[in-house]
Order: C-alpha cells, then sequence, then structure tokens
C-alpha cells in the first residue's frame, strides 16, 4: 500500500510557478450570494404541479441548495431548474413543461408527506455533481451555451399528489457570480 499525496488541480495551480489563479466560484474565492423563497402547498395539487421558488442568474454556480417543507399529509416533489417565465429573450411567461430544463436536476422524489428538516438538497439526484458546482449552471445542467437571463428553480409534484397541504415549502440557494 502506498502513502498517496494527491494535490487538486485548484492547488495545482497555486503551487504552479508562476501561480495560476483559479477563477471565483471554479476553485478561487468568490463572493456568496443568497437568496430564498417559499410557496403553500395547495390541497389536492396534482402530479406535475409547480412551485417556483427561486429565480438565479444562468451563469452563476450553485453552491448549496437547502430545502424544507412543513407536513404535507401526502406529496413527493422534484427539485429542478426550469426556464424563468419573465418574458426576456423569447423566454415564456407561463411556467409550460418546455420550461424545464431538468425537472430533477437537483433532487428526486422528496417526500413530503411528514415535515421535511432543512435538508442540503444540491445532488439529491445524482445529477448535478462535485466538479459540476465549479461549473456556470447552464453548463451543468448541459446546455450547450449560456442563454442569458435567469432560472428559476421549481419543485414540481411528482408520483404522489399533495393531499392535505396548506404547509410551507422552500428553499435557499447559495451561489457565486
Amino acid at each position: 500500500m502506498a502513502v498517496d499525496h494527491v494535490k487538486s488541480s485548484f492547488i495545482t495551480n497555486a503551487d504552479a510557478s508562476p501561480a495560476v489563479a483559479n477563477t471565483a466560484g471554479e476553485g478561487g474565492p468568490g463572493v456568496l450570494k443568497s437568496v430564498e423563497g417559499s410557496a403553500v402547498a395547495i390541497a389536492s395539487s396534482s402530479a406535475d404541479a409547480t412551485y417556483q421558488l427561486v429565480r438565479i442568474p444562468s451563469n452563476c454556480k450553485v453552491k448549496s441548495l437547502l430545502f424544507e417543507s412543513a407536513a404535507q399529509g401526502a406529496g413527493k416533489f422534484d427539485l429542478g431548474l426550469y426556464y424563468a417565465t419573465d418574458g426576456e429573450g423569447g423566454k415564456p411567461t407561463a411556467l409550460l413543461a418546455a420550461a424545464a430544463i431538468d425537472q430533477d436536476f437537483f433532487a428526486a422524489v422528496i417526500d413530503c408527506a411528514s415535515a421535511v428538516a432543512i435538508t442540503e438538497a444540491v445532488n439529491q439526484s445524482g445529477s448535478y455533481t462535485i466538479d459540476e458546482r465549479t461549473q456556470p449552471i447552464w453548463q451543468a445542467v448541459g446546455l450547450t451555451s449560456d442563454p442569458g437571463g435567469y432560472f428559476d428553480i421549481v419543485a414540481t409534484v411528482k408520483t404522489t399528489a399533495v393531499t392535505t397541504g396548506t404547509g410551507r415549502l422552500g428553499v435557499r440557494c447559495t451561489y457565486t457570480d
């Protein structure tokens, strides 16, 4: 067995002569920004119902996404990325299925029958890997170019409809530019 000493590419850059600066949010230090939003679940929300929670820039690097929910009686949600419904750049003004970039990009089938304590949702679905968290979100989600503007983080009712509802669900997203 060998005793290994491994450097990340970011440390290799810092140790280079001359040092190579890592871009902010891509291995280099960056200012964190935070946005949070919530909505009250509607009783009897069926599969494919959506709850737009927060809006983020298309070029940001998402570092953390915290999710929480009051007990909804029943209900399972995906947490994903949609085009913003601000109408900018020809984007939709209403949330349509076509607005979904990846419906379960962050987390898939979160069971909200009972209350969900604040939980880290980044990569619960396995789609948003550690390498991708140093990429702009447009690139991490698989787009070939930055469409500009904003994306919405949306909770979509999945597989199990909300029964009693009336509980609040929400997210806090931390990102760098």
